[in-house]
This record gives structure tokens, C-alpha cells and sequence, in this order.
């Protein structure tokens, strides 16, 4: 039988193998399969000077991983990968990123997304610099490293021009979007299974009206996400300004994806609720993107700002 799956499907089949292969509280073995498949590296130049990977095949790879909420630091590698292609720099060694205040811009004294990486990429003076990471930092989000801002290693030569870090930043909420859609649909997939299986007074309970209405919901919800998404890479991949199309993304998944996680813990009610149990690591990856790049009001406060600018 001749398999006729396309590249994004092959993409998005071995990114679901490989985060078949996080353990949880230790993400080597991901990571090394990551960077052994090259998916550590889809954004760095290829041939002609475009990225290796489309915006569109990168997000499918990022949501497939963070449905089992692996701590492998592909996002950080990834938006230090977009800066340095940006400003056409170079470094040696693999690398995250450096966030600032509230963990909306690059540069600043956190290092994010760490895991086992010992280096990030930060922006100084309007100048790339590779630092080094210091000592871990407690977080929310039990599964992603954050690690402070170390010693300075070097200066890059290089910069980013105001449009290149609107584009970064673009990008990066765009990942996020990923993250919150696959950490969401993630525990969303086995709640459903588990309404499906769990018997309660002689019937599965996904034969409940009022379970199936939390399940239909979350659904669109996430259904939701994924168009908001698919719009917003497809706009980077093909050119057009996506600096609308990102921000609505980000903003409109900071809200669905913690509905979505909160509806999925209800389905599966007491045991929801238990350190055992994965669904609280799905909650507090969803919270803690829901603030990265800007919130949800953040962001529609920032496009309402720049309508009325434009006199709409």
C-alpha cells in the first residue's frame, strides 16, 4: 500500500513519536531526539537563506510536543534560532532565549525555556549577546526551565531593526499559540477516552448530556484555536503583515486553552485533582503561556490602541 501522507502529516507523525518518548521529569531523551531529527534546527538557514521549515510546519511540530507538555526546550532553541537568523549572527553552542520584564520581550534577566541548555541568546543595547545561564528559577510551570541570566560570553555584531523584532515577536506569539493549543488538546484527548470508559450509574458518563455539552464546547474552543492559529502562520509563511493575525491568535488561546484544560479536569472530576495525576501540569503550562507575550487583555488593549491610530 503506497503511504501518501504529505510532508506536514510525516512532520507531525514523528513529532507525536517523539513525544511518545518524554519521561517527564526528565526531557533528555527528547531533546536529543529533536536535535538528532533536526527539529531543533527549523529555523535555521537553509538553502537561499530561508528558514529550514515553514512557520505552518514548525507550529505543527510544537503543538504535537507539548501535548504531553514536554519540558524539551524546542521553543526557546527555536526563537533563539529565529533572532539569530534575523540578524544573520551565529553561535556555536545551543541556545534559549533571554525574556525581560513580565517575559514579553527578548532581553532581560530570565532565562526561558532552559531545560538542560547551559547558553541563551538575549538582546543587549539593540545588540545580540550570547550569555550564560545561571542557577534554575522556580516557576509555576513545573515542566519548563527557567534559569537566571548568567555571565556574558560575547557580544554577536550584530542587531535587530524595529521590524525584525516586531516579526520576532510575532513568531514567538505565534509558538505560544502552538503550545497553548497542544497542552490543551492534549488532556482534552484522554478526557474524552475516560468519559468514554468511566461508568457511573451503569452508563459512561460521556453518555451524560451535561458531559457532553462540556466536551462539545471545549471542542469548538479548540477548533477555535487552530483556525486562529493556521491564519496566523499561514501570514508569516506567505509574506502578509501577521502582526494582527498573531496577536488575535495569542490572545484568543490565553483564554480558550485554560477553559478548555479546566473543562477537561471537570470530566474527569476527584482524580483531576491529585499530584499523581497530569492534569495540573497541563493547567499550569496553559497559565503560564497565557502571560508570555502579552495576555489576553494585554494584547486586545494593544490592537484596539493601534486601530484607533490608524483612524479605523
Amino acid at each position: 500500500m503506497v503511504d501518501t501522507m504529505n510532508e506536514d502529516e510525516l512532520l507531525a507523525r514523528t513529532a507525536a513519536e517523539i513525544a511518545g518518548k518524554c519521561q517527564g521529569d526528565t526531557h533528555d531523551s527528547c531533546w536529543k531526539a529533536l536535535t538528532d531529527t533536526g527539529f531543533s534546527a527549523l529555523r535555521d538557514v537553509g538553502d537561499g537563506g530561508d528558514p529550514m521549515a515553514t512557520v505552518t510546519q514548525t507550529a505543527l511540530v510544537v503543538t504535537e510536543l507539548s501535548k504531553v507538555v514536554c519540558g524539551a526546550p524546542l521553543i526557546g532553541s527555536l526563537l533563539a534560532a529565529e533572532a539569530l537568523r534575523l540578524a544573520d549572527a551565529e553561535v556555536d553552542e545551543p541556545a534559549t532565549v533571554v525574556l525581560g520584564s513580565g517575559l514579553g520581550s527578548l532581553g532581560g534577566s530570565v532565562g526561558w525555556d532552559t531545560a538542560s541548555l547551559t547558553h541563551a541568546v538575549t538582546l543587549d543595547n539593540a545588540e545580540l549577546a550570547l550569555v550564560k545561564l545561571g542557577d534554575p528559577v522556580e516557576a509555576g510551570d513545573f515542566t519548563r526551565g527557567v534559569a537566571e541570566r548568567g555571565d556574558l560570553v560575547r557580544g554577536l555584531g550584530a542587531g535587530l531593526r524595529e521590524s525584525q523584532l516586531r516579526h520576532w515577536q510575532d513568531f514567538a506569539r505565534l509558538l505560544v499559540t502552538a503550545d497553548l493549543l497542544g497542552a490543551a488538546e492534549g488532556l482534552f484527548t484522554q478526557a474524552v477516552e475516560y468519559a468514554k470508559q468511566r461508568v457511573q450509574f451503569g452508563r459512561a458518563i460521556g453518555s451524560f448530556q451535561a458531559v457532553q455539552h462540556i466536551l462539545a464546547r471545549a471542542f469548538t474552543e479548540l477548533e477555535a484555536i487552530r483556525s486562529t492559529l493556521a491564519h496566523a502562520a499561514h501570514a508569516i509563511d506567505t509574506g502578509e503583515d501577521p502582526h494582527t493575525a498573531a496577536a488575535v491568535a495569542k490572545a484568543y488561546a490565553s483564554e480558550a486553552a485554560v477553559s478548555v484544560v479546566e473543562a477537561s479536569i471537570q470530566v474527569f472530576g476527584g482524580v483531576a485533582i491529585t499530584w499523581e495525576f497530569p492534569a495540573h501540569l497541563h493547567l499550569r503550562r496553559v497559565v503560564a503561556d497565557a502571560a508570555l507575550f502579552g495576555t489576553a487583555d494585554d494584547l486586545y488593549g494593544l490592537l484596539h490602541d493601534e486601530l484607533e491610530g490608524a483612524g479605523r
